[in-house]
């Protein structure tokens, strides 16, 4: 069973040990993505005009005024004072050929003021240029730019396998004979020695260190990649979780879905009175538009700062009722703990030492992958030279 186990530790790890380095690299900037896009393009983010802010409809008409052949999807509305708002944007349907128009993804940044447009980017674009370099790595990070569904795929699965390796790594470790504590004890230590016994030590011992921090991160993965096709039902069978607005509409066919009637100004305008109907605080900092499904997403707080996950009110497209809600803090367990998930994967659950250890952690996580490698590919040329001296 031990050698079984062995072999899947070393060709899981194996698998993928590319996209782990390059995810916890990644994802080691990531963890002040939003600190660092603002320190690199301050251009985008201050906004100078005083006063009363424009309400969000009016910014998204701004948006499409200026550019009638793109439609807004989401935006950020700042609740802090001297921050633009964000408002991100798709090609309409061209209705001469029934084909999106020929315009890419932009991001256009508004002084919520004046409305005055003070900067724009393609979301996404290569590579490393000031202007793009946080939402590229945000993009490769989940999903390495690829098209369609396929880079979600790709890293779903790669995280499912890095929970099931986190268990096996975890037995390997375990001594195969008493006094337990006393053997199991040895694999915690740095011993040191010639370069294949450092790395070994360092992967094996590094590895149970960080156990705790990795398991959370590998099931967070999970669940940002594949919500609904693995995390969730795997959580349901402990604790039921309903499924989201999305998934909800998405089984409707399509002519029950509606048609697109409620502005954004107006559902903006329900989201405040239902959330001021439940107790919600915080102000609106989110909203978008689901074209696919007709529906309005508000989301109650800045960015992903919220400790507990940010609270959420979706409302039809057509007539504004509320179709769900997803308050931070409410619901089953297996629901809060579905909401948990982006907090924690982030560090932001406990604030900026969380982002620290996130940031740390990213490159450790790179480490575990490098020296995983480096002890299979001295394992295979010790094997190699073996029957290359029993053949001669």
């Amino acid at each position: 069973m031990r050698a079984f186990f062995v072999l899947l530790h070393r060709y899981i790890g194996l698998a993928t040990a590319v996209f782990l380095l390059l995810a916890g690299l990644t994802g080691s900037i990531l963890a002040f993505n939003h600190e660092l896009d603002e320190w690199l393009n301050p251009q985008f983010y201050a906004a100078t005009s005083t006063g009363d802010r424009l309400p969000p409809g009016k910014l998204v008409d701004a948006v499409q005024a200026a550019h009638p052949q793109l439609q807004v999807w989401y935006m950020e509305y700042p609740s802090e004072a001297g921050h633009t708002a964000l408002l991100a944007a798709v090609p309409r349907t061209d209705p001469a050929t029934g084909k999106p128009f020929a315009e890419r993804n932009q991001v256009f940044y508004l002084d919520p003021v004046s409305g005055e447009q003070t900067g724009a980017r393609y979301w996404g674009e290569c590579c490393f240029q000031r202007g793009n370099f946080v939402p590229f790595i945000l993009e490769f990070h989940y999903n390495l730019t690829l098209p369609g569904n396929w880079g979600l795929w790709l890293m779903g699965l790669v995280a499912v396998a890095w929970v099931i390796d986190c268990f096996i790594a975890l037995w390997l470790t375990l001594p195969r004979g008493g006094p337990f504590w006393r053997k199991w004890s040895t694999a915690w230590k740095i011993k040191g020695g010639h370069a294949y016994r450092l790395n070994f030590d360092l992967h094996r011992a590094g590895g149970l260190w960080l156990w705790l921090l990795l398991l959370p991160i590998a099931l967070s993965s999970v669940a940002m990649n594949l919500p609904s096709q693995v995390f969730k039902p795997v959580v349901s069978l402990f604790s039921p979780i309903e499924p989201s607005v999305y998934e909800a509409r998405g089984r409707l066919p399509a002519e029950a879905l509606g048609v697109t009637r409620l502005t954004y100004q107006q559902a903006y305008e329900r989201a405040e009175e239902e959330g001021k109907k439940l107790g919600l605080t915080a102000a609106i900092g989110e909203l978008y538009y689901s074209f696919e499904y007709n529906f309005y997403g508000a989301g109650f707080g800045q960015h992903d700062t919220e400790a507990h996950g940010k609270s959420w009110l979706f409302f039809h497209g057509t007539d504004g009722r509320l179709l769900g809600q997803e308050i931070a803090g409410q619901g089953t367990l297996g629901e809060r703990f579905y909401r948990l998930q982006l907090p924690i994967h982030g560090g932001r659950i406990i604030g900026f030492t969380g982002q620290v250890m996130i940031a740390v952690l990213g490159v450790l996580i790179a480490g575990l992958s490098g020296t995983g490698v480096y002890i299979w590919w001295r394992k295979w040329q010790a094997r190699r030279s073996s029957k290359a001296r029993k053949a001669v």
